[in-house]
């Protein structure tokens, strides 16, 4: 078994971002935040898109993420990465 660790981390731009060779990725939007599309696909309110990785496979995907509304502070999505520990 592969041991791991799990990254949180909160964006509130429109940006790029890196799976870092990630087994695994999840982008939550909170109910409050303002609309959000991670590669074109839009994230409703409260709901989150996950995306897995078959065992031992990594994710060095580049993701876009898209904020409509990119000068509102309450721009908010939460990205959880499950990383190996090398």
């Amino acid at each position: 078994m592969a041991k791991t660790r799990t990254e949180n981390i909160a964006y509130g731009k429109s940006q790029y971002i890196s799976a870092d060779g990630c087994f695994a990725i999840s982008f939550f939007r909170p109910s409050s935040a303002p609309a959000v599309s991670v590669e074109g696909i839009d994230i409703e309110a409260g709901q989150t898109l996950s995306i897995k990785q078959n065992v031992g496979d990594e994710d060095h995907s580049n993701y876009q993420l898209t904020f409509a509304n990119n000068q509102d502070n309450a721009n908010l999505l939460h990205v959880i990465k499950i990383m190996p520990i090398r």
